[in-house]
């Protein structure tokens, strides 16, 4: 009874409240196991929130969607560049304390490739050649 008193515009506005905070709840719930695509699922839920607001204010439900969204993007975005900036940091240390760094990497693509049953691309090669050379300036310390 209750959904034949309201317009077609306020059915679709809980819907799209209803979609905000789902995809609000994922966006959280996800940043256990797969947080770099969290973005995606965060972005959807805050256009889900604005867009069931139309002209009237925003919902309960909502801005309860727009708030779990907003925070699960920017913390899987911090996430993300936070791995990001540890990884390279990490892989400059290493090129400068283990001089075999260079050699274990061009022994997996040589054993990836060679398991396809294809050369080494000239372009791997080249990669390879100018971390050993990048390795051997921060060993130097230049």
């Amino acid at each position: 009874m209750e959904q034949e008193l309201l317009s077609d515009k306020q059915l679709a506005a809980r819907k799209f409240s209803r979609l905000a905070f789902i995809f609000g709840i994922i966006s959280l719930a996800g940043l256990i196991c797969c947080f770099p695509i969290m973005p995606v699922i965060g972005g959807l839920g805050i256009i889900f929130a604005l867009i069931s607001r139309g002209r009237e204010p925003m919902s309960r439900e909502a801005r309860q969607g727009l708030i779990y969204s907003v925070t699960g993007t920017a913390v899987s975005l911090l996430l993300t560049v936070g791995i990001m900036v540890f990884s390279v940091y990490y892989t400059i240390n290493e090129l400068k304390t283990n001089d075999k760094v260079v050699d274990e990497v061009r022994e997996q693509y040589e054993q990836m490739f060679e398991n396809a049953g294809m050369d080494v691309p000239p372009e791997i090669e080249d990669m390879l050649d100018r971390m050993e050379d990048y390795a051997e300036k921060l060993r130097e310390g230049k």
